[in-house]
C-alpha cells in the first residue's frame, strides 16, 4: 500500500513543479541625458514615435528635416517636435536607442 501512495506523491510533486511560471529576466532600464548632461535610468521604454505634423516644404534646398523624439522631463515622457535645420555640408545621423549593458540608452542625433 505504501508504493501506490509514494507513486501518487511523486506524481503530484512532478505536476506541481511543471506548473511553475517563468517570468523571465527583470526589465531592462532605459537611459537618457538630462538637461545637465547626466545619464538618468528609468524602468520604462518611451512611447512609440509620433507621426510628424505636416512639415511643409523645406525653407531652402540647404535644409534637412530632423525627426522628433521622446525625452524625459521629470517623471513624464515629452515629445520634442521635428524641425528643419540648415545642412552644414554633412549628413544628419538621427537620434536612436541602443542596447547597452544596463539597458537601452538614447544616443542624440548628430552631424557627421
Amino acid at each position: 500500500m505504501l508504493v501506490p501512495k509514494l507513486s501518487l506523491l511523486v506524481t503530484g510533486l512532478l505536476a506541481a513543479v511543471s506548473c511553475t511560471v517563468d517570468i523571465g529576466p527583470p526589465p531592462r532600464e532605459v537611459s537618457y541625458y538630462d538637461a545637465s548632461g547626466n545619464v538618468v535610468y528609468v524602468d520604462e521604454t518611451p512611447p512609440p514615435p509620433r507621426a510628424e505634423k505636416d512639415r511643409g516644404p523645406a525653407p531652402s534646398p540647404h535644409h534637412v528635416w530632423i525627426d522628433g523624439y521622446w525625452t524625459r522631463r521629470g517623471p513624464a515622457w515629452v515629445w520634442i517636435e521635428g524641425r528643419w535645420a540648415p545642412k552644414p555640408g554633412a549628413v544628419w545621423v538621427p537620434g536612436h536607442w541602443e542596447y547597452r549593458p544596463r539597458g537601452m540608452e538614447w544616443v542624440s542625433g548628430y552631424w557627421q
